[in-house]
């Protein structure tokens, strides 16, 4: 990542510090070496965006992991080796992150860790510092968010000797600049510079001086603005300092016309290297010398609404003249951050008020609407990030958390760099796009791994195809195993005989022969038919035997409740996908399945497209025996399986079952009944798996779904 770019800048001669690399081979070995990659992955696995408040700790206790780790001695010998070395100079250190994926095609702009001013003998602890900062709260949600697994960004680290700064800052080497709405004068470089080192700009937390220049040689200074402490600036150089046009700068230039030119020459060539414009951190020594430190892709801003299509003309202005950080509009309920530690509880759709854009802030990037700061620059990390994401950022408003009151409904105008009173009603989209956006990434990101993953080949289990050989994705795999399972579990392979073990043979499955119009089959586990029916190849309800069953049956044929006259009850949804209109009526692909025995039952049954699965235990000891039932699925639309789930859900709980919903899936469970209790309860579901048969088709709201519930209650407890 970043020290790929670093070297590739060298090679075309632009000045770059001398460096060296801790690879990420050596971030392998230091995890391995103390067993960290296991424990690590315990607590990476328990990471939810959606549940921001855990977190915090979680990253904690993996940076404690890391910090808490004996460094392996043959990487300790060689860090104070490097550390030494005529390379680096012996002097104080940067030691900065540079990650797998960083600088790349996202940028991670300020979510790991550099470690500035080292002295050689604090390498290794420096070293562990910033391997621990990949662990970090924001820099994990900024990989989940972008879809990159934990070891797909293992940590190279970069050593690099110290510049002594007079000047640093960041250069961008191509920006559109807007002169009005709609119009702009083209393309500039505009370079952001402080005295000193560069961490405050970049970190937010100081306002640069900002110089417009064209992209050519010499340097012409277009327009200069912001330099809170321009006093400090003097020229570097014997060279006449450069005089800019701006009648608001009267203080001495902080660079000399040659540096200038130096800084859009180097623009123009790392361009030319990387092949797209970039965001290049630079530094000035005491010297006058200009060295490269680091370029990565200036990203562009998604495409976005431009203000004038959303904004209301008789918007009141709240602020104006604020510095352009992001572009785009935004609005919702105006949000006080004043402490880091309330990240976690920043509401969805808000305009975030803070003081300074720090990097902290990508971790609610894709929450908030936007966000107004006191301090920090389009050169700041933060800015990088919001870029990235589409979010509208400005910055320079004085006392932004008084400016602005909490809960207030604002607009934040990123283009012509105002807050506006009120909301337009589309702006509220403007999160929702940026999610579509990110699932839109993560689609092309993964759309090679669904097809080893998600796609579905093995369809019809009759085709020569359905085979191990015939598995190419591991939906194939889970699909064909399946099959598999349960034909062999149900008889239903046709194997010869003999070719099992006797014991181990389940034998085939019966079809049951009654009068309603369902393709049954069932499976004896032991107890559960007539003796007499063992060696039948049909099976009648005379021939049951199990209690569950009986009473099951009670419900479903012998109530009074109607049967719907829909034609022969099977899985339709199996029929449509793969029958081509040739499968028979009572095949068992089709059909549903009861395993039972003398105390227990376990029935798929399919009925249509919705299914319902029945498990239960009914026998002489009460505290043993249950109920369980799952029912999803149906061919009305989803408001309309919804409205028969909240029929079923209400029958249900009103006979004192557990119920829990979720969509259009149900699961019940009733325990500890004795067995006659628990046989009344299997009647009842009988009943009701026969009345609910197509009811999704003909609700309409949820009223007429609590009545009919009401008046199925209402028609009296049946007996066996």
């Amino acid at each position: 990542g970043k020290a790929a770019n670093l070297a590739l800048a060298g090679k075309t001669g632009l000045a770059t510090p001398p460096g060296l690399v801790v690879t990420t081979r050596a971030f392998q070995h230091f995890l391995a070496s103390g067993n960290l990659l296991p424990r690590l992955s315990r607590l990476l696995r328990q990471i939810d965006l959606a549940r921001p408040e855990r977190i915090g700790p979680l990253c904690a206790g993996m940076r404690a992991l890391v910090l808490g780790a004996a460094m392996p001695p043959d990487l300790a010998q060689a860090l104070r080796e490097a550390a030494a070395s005529a390379v680096l100079g012996g002097g104080l250190l940067a030691v900065r992150s540079s990650a797998v994926a960083e600088d790349g095609e996202f940028s991670f702009a300020g979510q790991y860790a550099s470690e500035l001013n080292v002295p050689p003998d604090d390498i290794v602890d420096a070293y562990r510092r910033v391997v621990a900062a990949k662990y970090r709260p924001r820099a994990v949600t900024y990989r989940v968010r972008r879809g990159l697994a934990d070891e797909c960004a293992p940590m190279a680290v970069l050593l690099l000797p110290m510049i002594d700064a007079a000047a640093a800052g960041v250069l961008h080497t191509s920006e559109t600049h807007q002169v009005g709405e709609g119009r702009s004068q083209g393309q500039h470089a505009v370079v952001f510079a402080l005295p000193g080192l560069a961490d405050e700009l970049v970190s937010g937390r100081a306002e640069p001086l900002v110089l417009r220049l064209p992209r050519q040689i010499p340097a012409r200074v277009l327009s200069a603005t912001g330099g809170a402490e321009a006093g400090a600036y003097t020229p570097l150089l014997p060279t006449p300092p450069l005089q800019t046009d701006s009648s608001q700068h009267t203080d001495p230039p902080l660079l000399t016309k040659q540096t200038l030119s130096d800084l859009v020459l180097a623009g123009l060539v790392l361009e030319s290297v990387f092949g797209k414009p970039q965001e290049v951190e630079w530094a000035l020594d005491r010297q006058g010398r200009l060295f490269i430190l680091q370029s990565r892709g200036l990203c562009a801003p998604p495409q976005a609404q431009r203000a004038a299509e959303v904004i209301r003309p008789d918007s009141q202005t709240l602020a104006e003249g604020l510095n352009a950080v992001a572009p785009g509009v935004g609005c919702g309920p105006v949000f006080h951050l004043s402490t880091l530690a309330d990240l976690p509880r920043v509401p969805a759709g808000c305009v975030l008020a803070v003081e300074a854009l720090t990097p902290a802030l990508a971790r609610c990037v894709d929450k908030v609407s936007a966000v107004v700061a006191r301090s920090g620059s389009r050169a700041s990390h933060f800015a990088s990030v919001a870029r990235e994401a589409g979010l509208p950022v400005l910055s320079g408003l004085e006392e932004p958390l008084s400016r602005l009151p909490a809960g207030v409904l604002v607009t934040v105008d990123g283009d012509t760099c105002r807050v506006l009173a009120g909301c337009a009603d589309s702006h509220q989209l403007a999160p929702a796009q940026r999610r579509d956006a990110e699932r839109q990434r993560l689609r092309e990101r993964f759309s090679g791994l669904a097809r080893h993953t998600s796609h579905l080949g093995l369809i019809d289990p009759d085709a020569p195809e359905f085979s191990p050989e015939g598995c190419a994705s591991l939906h194939d795999m889970v699909r064909y195993c399946h099959e598999k399972a349960v034909a062999e579990m149900a008889g239903l392979t046709g194997a010869p005989e003999g070719t099992a073990p006797a014991g181990q043979r389940l034998g085939k499955a019966k079809r049951l022969r009654a009068e309603l119009p369902l393709s049954l089959y069932l499976l004896d586990l032991g107890g559960g038919l007539a003796h007499q029916a063992q060696a039948a190849a049909e099976v009648t309800e005379e021939d049951f035997a199990s209690a569950p069953m009986l009473a099951l049956w009670q419900g479903m044929a012998h109530s009074g409740e109607p049967w719907p006259d829909v034609g022969f009850a099977c899985d339709w949804q199996e029929f449509d996908r793969i029958s081509a209109g040739i499968f028979r009526a009572n095949s068992q692909l089709l059909a549903s399945l009861a395993l039972v025995s003398a105390d227990y039952l376990h029935l798929l049954v399919r009925f249509g497209y919705h299914f319902a699965v029945l498990d239960c235990l009914c026998g002489p000891r009460a505290e043993a025996n249950y109920a369980c039932m799952r029912f999803k699925g149906g061919g009305g639309l989803p408001e309309q399986r919804r409205l028969r789930i909240v029929f079923i859900a209400q029958v249900l709980a009103a006979s004192g079952f557990t119920v829990r919903v979720r969509g259009d899936m149900l699961d019940a469970r009733l325990s500890r009944l004795e067995q006659r209790d628990l046989r009344r309860a299997l009647v009842l579901l009988g009943r009701l798996l026969v009345r609910t048969q197509r009811m999704d088709l003909g609700l309409v709201d949820e009223a007429q779904a609590e009545e009919l519930a009401e008046a199925f209650l209402a028609t009296g407890e049946t007996t066996e």
